[in-house]
């Protein structure tokens, strides 16, 4: 009964999604560039994206809940240094003319992103045991070690990821999160017959990392590449282009932090174990910004880039975007919310309900920054990064606030996630008041 029921369910909410998708199609032209681009994308980004799905009720019975958590407090330190790892300079690839000022910039990130990693060693090297302490685990000591290379790696990662954006190479950001994908779960599940540890998960990661780049180098010719860049262009690229690190690297750090930070606070707040279950419900929830968020932002960028240089503004292209991004949020809040606990259980395993109960409480957060966070980009196209610097701060004290809350009156896990959602699904409708200002012309 149980099974007819699932079966059910899932047809149930495939039709649903298919006449999403045709709805999708009714508001785009087919045959318009914005389409092709997005769907070359979607296309690879879907594939990337049902690897990991199909296979991580495989990784949730081969890994415990507190393997899971010690893999989610890597990510999140990842995330958080990975994300400025370029000082935001890879936003700025796709503005100039010329692309030998490109290339400079590409260089540029490169050299940072390098000279950040030895920072981060040298730093390891004399605080791990402390810095393990504060993250309440010490099993994260030895795998700090592996993050300056891997920050690198990910640097590396966001010059090539926006180059090819601007080459319009959609292909290759599609063969490189398919790459990712791959190699990533592929070594999770061998490692994982070989020892039941967080270092299955951790391995895959890293290894993910690095086979991301690889397609995204194929198109770029290495010794043109090398004989058009110079110290001289690369300063001067670099002082054109300086609010970004000025004002957009804050604001991103702010931003990753407070997503981020969620993580390394529940594991210092409660234990390792409610790191596991928080972590598989925000990857779960996650997916749809994985499969069509990061595809939508890369396309809308560049499109919100030319209409603002053909008309002044790019309010088309946003609403376009927020509809789309909006109907494909409905079915997913239905799904969730009705059945949350209950898909869980079936899928990962008894042991992860309580993931599927957390899930629930966070949809209408995970689903507005679904929305939002393609949108959110339309600060760089406008150069309006003292906004998104002062709204990216309000949110990482917002988050503390509230995690200063919840430890001074010593709530319980769950009362703190019901806080965490609802007073941050207000925060980012705000935000998208403030993006629709701001590609109006407005602000």
């Amino acid at each position: 009964m149980k099974k007819f029921l699932f079966i059910a369910t899932i047809n149930y909410f495939c039709e649903i999604f298919c006449i999403m998708f045709k709805q999708i199609s009714k508001i785009i032209s087919p045959s318009s560039e914005f389409s092709k681009n997005f769907f070359i994308l979607f296309k690879g980004t879907v594939i990337a994206q049902i690897i990991p799905m199909l296979l991580m009720p495989v990784l949730t019975r081969m890994y415990s809940p507190d393997d899971f958590g010690i893999l989610e407090l890597f990510v999140s330190v990842i995330a958080i240094l990975g994300s400025v790892a370029n000082l935001r300079y890879e936003l700025s690839i796709v503005l100039p003319e010329r692309k030998e000022d490109a290339w400079n910039i590409m260089s540029l990130g490169f050299i940072i992103a390098f000279i950040l990693s030895i920072f981060l060693q040298i730093i390891i090297g004399f605080f791990a045991e402390g810095i393990a302490s504060l993250l309440n685990n010490s099993q994260i000591k030895f795998w700090l070690y592996f993050v300056p290379i891997t920050v690198f790696v990910q640097g590396a990662f966001n010059m090539l990821s926006y180059y090819n954006t601007r080459e319009k190479l959609f292909k290759s950001i599609s063969t490189a999160s398919i790459a990712r994908s791959s190699s990533r779960t592929g070594t999770q599940i061998a490692l994982g017959f070989i020892s039941k540890s967080p270092m299955g998960l951790i391995l895959g990661q890293i290894i993910g990392y690095i086979a991301s780049i690889i397609p995204l180098m194929s198109k770029i010719k290495l010794k043109l590449f090398i004989r058009k860049t110079s110290l001289a262009n690369m300063k001067v690229q670099a002082k054109k282009y300086k609010d970004f690190p000025k004002y957009t690297m804050p604001a991103t750090l702010a931003n990753v932090l407070a997503i981020n930070l969620t993580s390394i606070l529940i594991s210092a707040l409660y234990n390792i174990t409610q790191v596991g279950y928080y972590s598989l419900s925000n990857r779960i929830l996650g997916l749809p910004s994985a499969i069509i968020g990061t595809s939508m932002q890369n396309v809308y960028y560049k499109e919100a880039h030319d209409q603002l240089k053909k008309y002044g503004h790019a309010k088309e292209v946003f609403l376009s975007t927020l509809k789309k991004l909006g109907l494909l949020s409905i079915p997913i809040i239905i799904v969730v919310f009705f059945l949350g606990e209950w898909l869980f259980a079936v899928i990962f395993g008894a042991e992860w309900r309580i993931a599927g109960y957390y899930a629930k409480i966070l949809i209408p957060l995970i689903m507005i920054r679904f929305v939002t966070a393609p949108l959110s980009i339309s600060l760089s196209v406008f150069e309006k990064q003292k906004i998104s610097l002062f709204w990216q701060i309000g949110l990482l004290v917002l988050t503390v606030l509230i995690f200063g809350f919840v430890k001074f009156f010593n709530l319980n896990m769950i009362s703190f996630m019901i806080l965490l959602s609802s007073i941050l699904s207000l925060y980012y409708i705000y935000f998208l008041y403030l993006l629709y200002k701001v590609v109006s012309g407005k602000l």
